[in-house]
């Protein structure tokens, strides 16, 4: 018959080993995952522009150039936005916000 010290001392052991499992697999399933999530953030989100210059081969022209000789189809007035500024999907305001006479509001740290 085993002494019971034997016994406790195995179950320790058998528990320790266990333990180590677990934490191996939690880390490893950490390790997946942020290698997993470092893959896909690596790579242009939806809805986000890329630089078109890296992915177009080099005989194209670059995006949003007219060819020679030929002038862009719109009819519309003239926007005062620089040419060189990316398009953004915001736009300006139909009318500037309101003016209000009264004074800013203003409060200090009294009770």
């Amino acid at each position: 018959m085993p002494l019971p010290a034997d016994h406790a001392a195995r179950r320790r052991d058998q528990r320790l080993a266990q333990a180590r499992r677990l934490t191996l697999c939690v880390a490893g399933g950490a390790a997946a995952a942020s290698l997993a999530l470092g893959a896909a953030f690596a790579h242009a989100l939806p809805g986000h522009r890329a630089s078109a210059t890296a992915a177009q081969p080099a005989g194209a022209p670059p995006q949003g150039t007219q060819p020679t000789g030929t002038q862009p189809a719109s009819t519309g007035p003239a926007t005062s936005q620089p040419t060189s500024a990316p398009a953004s999907p915001l736009q300006q305001p139909q009318q500037p916000p309101a003016t209000t006479a009264a004074p800013p509001q203003t409060t200090s740290g009294g009770s």
